[in-house]
């Protein structure tokens, strides 16, 4: 009994600070994973958009099976993420020069809410700029542009094309309207740099992006990995 006394009263701290080492270590470890980043699956689904970005964009006008494009391993695009509708879960928007798809994810999957391209006479895509939840591709001739936009007014999304050499068949939602019609919705005046949206170096291998450089201009910047795409830092 005495030696049992004897056992407590020496050793009788060293199991209460090792009870409070423990805890303490189970706390931190508690808190560690409750900061740990969780990663929505909408950004599992919007990589493997990315990943597969050529067969889920339209090619309205073949221009993809050119041999130039087609045993290309690289191509120049644009990539980047806004929330058009205010949910919570951005928009995914991925193209290139020919057209440019518009996602959103519902129950953890991806689906294309738009494809836009230009009319058949502009083929290309010259430049994409965004502004007042508004993305607008523009082709321009020497007299006038073609405009295709994309925006979402009071939850419903809303597609246009105005074609400048044509002023009299603008288009909302497929149906032709007025001019003055077209121009209420989608403030097409005064589209200036600041509003322009640099164009990425997409990189592939058979046919499958790899990696992107999301401004192609810069040329300090690196490639980033599909699997490292960070789309926080691309949003619009």
């Amino acid at each position: 009994m005495e030696d049992e006394k004897w056992l407590l009263k020496r050793y009788g701290s060293l199991i209460v600070l090792s009870m409070l080492l423990c805890t303490a270590l189970l706390g931190a470890c508690g808190k560690e994973e409750k900061n740990q980043y969780i990663v929505p699956e909408w950004e599992d689904a919007y990589k493997e958009i990315v990943r597969n970005m050529e067969s889920c964009l339209a090619d309205p006008y073949v221009l993809r099976q050119e041999p130039d494009w087609a045993d290309s391993d690289f191509c120049i695009g644009y990539i980047g993420t806004h929330d058009f509708d205010g949910d919570g879960v951005p928009e995914l928007m991925i193209g290139d020069d020919v057209s440019m798809g518009i996602f959103t994810c519902e129950d953890g999957m991806a689906k294309k809410i738009a494809d836009l391209y230009e009319p058949e006479d502009w083929s290309y895509i010259g430049g994409v700029y965004y502004r007042e939840n508004t993305i607008i591709l523009v082709n321009s001739g020497s007299d006038g542009s073609c405009y295709v936009c994309f925006s979402c007014c009071d939850g419903e999304y809303v597609t246009g094309v105005y074609d400048e050499y044509k002023p009299q068949t603008a288009v909302l939602n497929g149906k032709e309207v007025a001019e003055e019609e077209f121009k209420e919705r989608f403030d097409l005046a005064g589209l200036s740099r600041d509003s322009f949206i640099p164009r990425g170096r997409i990189k592939k291998e058979d046919g499958i992006v790899t990696a992107l450089v999301i401004d192609a201009f810069r040329k300090e910047d690196e490639y980033i990995l599909v699997e490292d795409l960070d789309f926080g830092a691309i949003g619009w």
